[in-house]
C-alpha cells in the first residue's frame, strides 16, 4: 500500500492573504506580495482586527529581513556609527516605489521555508504539533472565529462554521494569536500552570491589549516601510525574534517556571504567542481547533514598550517610587475620534500635562515619521487607520471591533515651537467640541425638565453631535496648514456652533406645546428664587454656555426658533 502523503499548506508559496490589487481582491502568498508580481495595495480580509493581525506578521517579516541586512552591512562597514536611519528609510522608500519589490526579504524567507508550513508535522506555523489535552479533545472551528461565536458577529453560516479551507484557518490561527478573549482555557498535558485540569486566565493576546495604529502608503509594500521604525529593525533589535526564528514552542510557556516571560521587542510582539493551537485536519480542510494557554505578558502589559504601532497611557494608581507606569492604550468604541486625539498627538509639555498627570506616549511610528518630515522639510499628511478589539467582562468574551480612519500633518508632532502652538489648536478644537457637546446634552435634558419630567442628561443628543461632526473633523484636521491654522480654528468652532444651534431647534420643536410654555420651577436650597423655564429660555441659556465653550466666536446674536416661547 503506498502511504498517503502529510498534507502541507505553506504561506510562503500559497496563496491566503486578501489583498487589494490594481484589478481587485485576491488571494496572495507571502512570496507574491514581495516578489512584484502582484503589486498588492493593502491587506483586506475578513474583519480589521484580522487584517491588523496579519500585517503585523508581514511586518516582522519585513523588520526582520531588513535587520539580518543591515547586521551584515554594519559588521563589515564600521559598525553602527556608520548608518544614518533616515537615509536608509528614505532609500528603502525610492527603491520600493521604483522596483515594487523587496530582494532582501525573499532571501530572508528562503531560510525559513519550513517553519511557515501551517500543517507541518513537527513545526506548524504558530502552533504546536502534539499540543493534546488529556481526554484528545478538539473544539469547533467556530472557537477561533469571532464572528461564529457571537450571533451579532455572524458572517458565515452553514457549512462555513463547520469547517474551514486552509487559507481561512491560517488568517483565523494569527487573530485568536493576537486577540483571543481571556477566560478559562483547555489545559494542555504539559503544561505545569493546569489547576483542576484547566487553564486559568492569563490575558487577552497582546495585540487585544493594544491600539493598533497603521500608517498606510500608496502601495502595501510601502506600509510595511511606513510602519517601520529604527529600534525593530536596527542594532537593538539583535535579540528580537519573531515565534519562526525561535525554537518551536512546546504546551507551557517559553520559560515554564516563570510567572511571564518579557517581551524581546517589535517582532516578538507582532508575532507573541499568547496561546498554543493546534488545528485538526484532514485532506482537504480544517475540522477542529484546540486553543490552550501560551506566553503570559508581565503585569498586564505594565511598561511593555516594544510595540512600535500603539500608543501607550500614564497610570497614576500604577506609578510606585518615582518609576512611572504606562500600559498600551486601546481605541475606545463610542466617541472613537475625539477620544483618541491626545493618545496620537499629545507630547509632553502640551497643556494638562505635567509633574501629576503625563502626556501619553505615542505610536512610535509617527515619532519616527514626525522626525523625518521635520529633517527633510515636507508638509506630507499621514493617512491612519486605527483598530482595537473591545471585550465584555473579566475580558472574557469579544464584545466589538473599532476601526477609523484620520490624515494627520505630520508636522503637528513635532517638538518646535510652531508645532507645538498648532498642535495646541488643534487639541482645543477638539476640546471646544467636548464642551459644546456637554451644552447641547444638557439642553435636551433641560427641554424634558421644561416638558414636566425630571432632569437627565440626554447623552443622545451629545453622541448625536459627535457622530455628525466626526467625518467633518476628520477632514478639517486632514486640510490644516501651518500657516492658516488660527483661522482654520476659527472657522471650526463656527461649524461646531452651527450644527448645535441646528440640533437643538430641532429638538424645540420637536419639544410639544408643554415645553413651550414651560413650567415654574421652585426654590431651590442655594437660596435662588422661583423661576420659569420653558424652551425659549432655555435655548438663549444654550446660547449663553455656547459663548464660553467656543472662545475664538464673536458673541453670537439672541435669537430664538421661531416656535419658542418664553
Amino acid at each position: 500500500m503506498t502511504e498517503t502523503a502529510h498534507p502541507t499548506f505553506n504561506l510562503i508559496e500559497q496563496p491566503w492573504i486578501i489583498c487589494t490589487t490594481a484589478e481587485g481582491a485576491h488571494a496572495l502568498s507571502i512570496r507574491q506580495i514581495f516578489d512584484g508580481s502582484s503589486q498588492p495595495l493593502s491587506v483586506v480580509g475578513d474583519s480589521p482586527t484580522q487584517d491588523y493581525a496579519v500585517l503585523r506578521v508581514l511586518l516582522a517579516i519585513f523588520w526582520r529581513a531588513h535587520h539580518h541586512d543591515l547586521a551584515g552591512q554594519l559588521s563589515s562597514q564600521g559598525g553602527p556609527d556608520s548608518f544614518d536611519w533616515i537615509d536608509w528609510f528614505l532609500e528603502t522608500r525610492e527603491d520600493l516605489r521604483q522596483n515594487g519589490n523587496d530582494r532582501i526579504v525573499l532571501d530572508y524567507l528562503n531560510q525559513y521555508q519550513d517553519r511557515f508550513d501551517l500543517l507541518h508535522p513537527e513545526v506548524p506555523f504558530m502552533q504546536v504539533a502534539d499540543l493534546h489535552t488529556s481526554k484528545n479533545t478538539f473544539a469547533p472551528v467556530s472557537r477561533i472565529i469571532p464572528e461564529a461565536e457571537h450571533d451579532y458577529f455572524t458572517m458565515r453560516t452553514g457549512k462555513g462554521r463547520a469547517t474551514l479551507d486552509f487559507a481561512e484557518a491560517a488568517r483565523w490561527v494569527i487573530h485568536t494569536q493576537a486577540y483571543d478573549y481571556s477566560g478559562i482555557k483547555s489545559g494542555a498535558v504539559g503544561d505545569p500552570r493546569l489547576k483542576g485540569g484547566k487553564g486559568y486566565p492569563i490575558g487577552t493576546g497582546w495585540t487585544g491589549m493594544t491600539g493598533g495604529t497603521v500608517v498606510r502608503g500608496d502601495t502595501l509594500l510601502e506600509t510595511l516601510l511606513l510602519n517601520s521604525t529604527e529600534s525593530a529593525i536596527g542594532a537593538e533589535a539583535a535579540l528580537d525574534k519573531p515565534v519562526w526564528e525561535r525554537p518551536q514552542d512546546t504546551a507551557t510557556q517559553r520559560i515554564p517556571d516563570a510567572e511571564s516571560i518579557a517581551p524581546k521587542g517589535a517582532a516578538d510582539l507582532a508575532t507573541w504567542q499568547e496561546r498554543r493551537i493546534r488545528l485538526q485536519f484532514d485532506a482537504t480542510e480544517v475540522t477542529g481547533v484546540l486553543v490552550t494557554n501560551g506566553d503570559k505578558i508581565p503585569d498586564a502589559g505594565k511598561n511593555i514598550f516594544g510595540d512600535p504601532m500603539t500608543p501607550y497611557r500614564y497610570s497614576k494608581n500604577q506609578t510606585k517610587k518615582g518609576v512611572l507606569a504606562y500600559y498600551p492604550q486601546q481605541y475606545d468604541t463610542k466617541r472613537t475620534m475625539w477620544k483618541s486625539l491626545d493618545a496620537l498627538i499629545a507630547a509632553e509639555g502640551d497643556a494638562g500635562f505635567g509633574n501629576k498627570v503625563h502626556a501619553p506616549k505615542r505610536p512610535e511610528t509617527l515619532e519616527n515619521l514626525s522626525r523625518i518630515a521635520y529633517e527633510e522639510d515636507t508638509d506630507e499628511v499621514l493617512d491612519l487607520a486605527i483598530v482595537s478589539m473591545a471585550y465584555g467582562p473579566q475580558n472574557s468574551s469579544v464584545d466589538t471591533i473599532v476601526s477609523a480612519t484620520m490624515g494627520l500633518p505630520a508636522y503637528l508632532l513635532g517638538d518646535e515651537t510652531l508645532s507645538r502652538s498648532n498642535r495646541a489648536l488643534v487639541r482645543n478644537a477638539a476640546e471646544a467640541t467636548k464642551a459644546a457637546a456637554t451644552s447641547l446634552g444638557w439642553f435636551a435634558g433641560q427641554l424634558f425638565v421644561a416638558a414636566g419630567g425630571e432632569y437627565e442628561f440626554n447623552s443622545d443628543a451629545a453622541d448625536r453631535l459627535y457622530t455628525l461632526l466626526e467625518p467633518k473633523f476628520i477632514a478639517w484636521l486632514r486640510h490644516l496648514k501651518k500657516t492658516d491654522i488660527e483661522q482654520e480654528a476659527i472657522d471650526w468652532q463656527a461649524e461646531v456652533h452651527r450644527n448645535v444651534l441646528e440640533i437643538a431647534a430641532e429638538y424645540v420643536r420637536g419639544a410639544g406645546q408643554k415645553a413651550l410654555i414651560g413650567r415654574s420651577l421652585d426654590s431651590s436650597d442655594d437660596g435662588s428664587s422661583a423661576r420659569i423655564i420653558n424652551a425659549g429660555s432655555l435655548y438663549r441659556s444654550l446660547q449663553r454656555k455656547l459663548r464660553d465653550d467656543l472662545p475664538l466666536l464673536p458673541q453670537p446674536t439672541h435669537s430664538t426658533p421661531e416656535d419658542s416661547n418664553d
